[in-house]
Parts: C-alpha cells; sequence; structure tokens
C-alpha cells in the first residue's frame, strides 16, 4: 500500500512539473512574440515591454487573467486609430493565444504627447 501511495505521489509530482515548464515557456514565448512583431512592422525609435503578467488581478472595472503593456517611442504613422487597427490585426495572426490577452495597452509616446490604446481580447476599445 505505501509503495502504490509513493509511485502515486511521484506521479502527481511529475505532471504539476511538467505543466509549471509548458505553461511557463508559453507564456514567455507570447510575450517575446508579441515583442518581435512590433519590433519588426513598426517605424519606432523604441519599443519596451513594460508589463507582461498572467494570473488573476482585479480592478474596480474588470478582472483580467492576461494583462501586456508596450510603449512605443517615436513612431511613424499618420493615424492612431489606423496604426492600431493594423498593428492588432498583425498580433491577432502572428501571435498563438494573442486572443486570450485581456488587457493589452499600446503606448505611443513621442516629445509632445503619450496615447494609449487598450485592447480587450482583440478587440480595440478607441
Amino acid at each position: 500500500m505505501k509503495k502504490h501511495f509513493f509511485l502515486f505521489s511521484i506521479g502527481i509530482l511529475a505532471g504539476v512539473v511538467t505543466y509549471a515548464i509548458i505553461t511557463g515557456n508559453k507564456v514567455e514565448d507570447k510575450s517575446n512574440a508579441i515583442l518581435k512583431v512590433l519590433e519588426s512592422n513598426c517605424e519606432c525609435d523604441q519599443i519596451k515591454q513594460f508589463l507582461y503578467v498572467k494570473g488573476l488581478a482585479t480592478s474596480k472595472k474588470e478582472i483580467s487573467t492576461e494583462t501586456a503593456e508596450y510603449e512605443l517611442k517615436n513612431c511613424k504613422y499618420t493615424d492612431l486609430k489606423s496604426e492600431a487597427y493594423r498593428i492588432n490585426q498583425l498580433l491577432l495572426k502572428k501571435v498563438d493565444g494573442y486572443k486570450e490577452i485581456d488587457r493589452f495597452t499600446l503606448e505611443f509616446v513621442d516629445q509632445n504627447s503619450s496615447k494609449l490604446v487598450t485592447i480587450n481580447n482583440g478587440n480595440i476599445n478607441y
């Protein structure tokens, strides 16, 4: 009986460790994939990832399980709405699981202003 319990415990532990490794790699892969898409498709002086969190977070307005924030400095674009739409479409096509991000924020910063675009589960909120 002790032998069965011991083997069962080892099996549970191995499953938990395997799940943590696989899940952890997917989170890192998603944030890196987003950054690569932004860097290769946006004409900006600098692109930074400020935040990438996977876990339960609550605020007065919403509950989210995945949040990401990126800052794009001195980008070349003519219209913010068109640029946000273009970037969102690229991320939907090129990043697996992008639509699962509850709160995705792009902050466009230049010398005169800072403009935020928030995207929830692949839907832009202007």
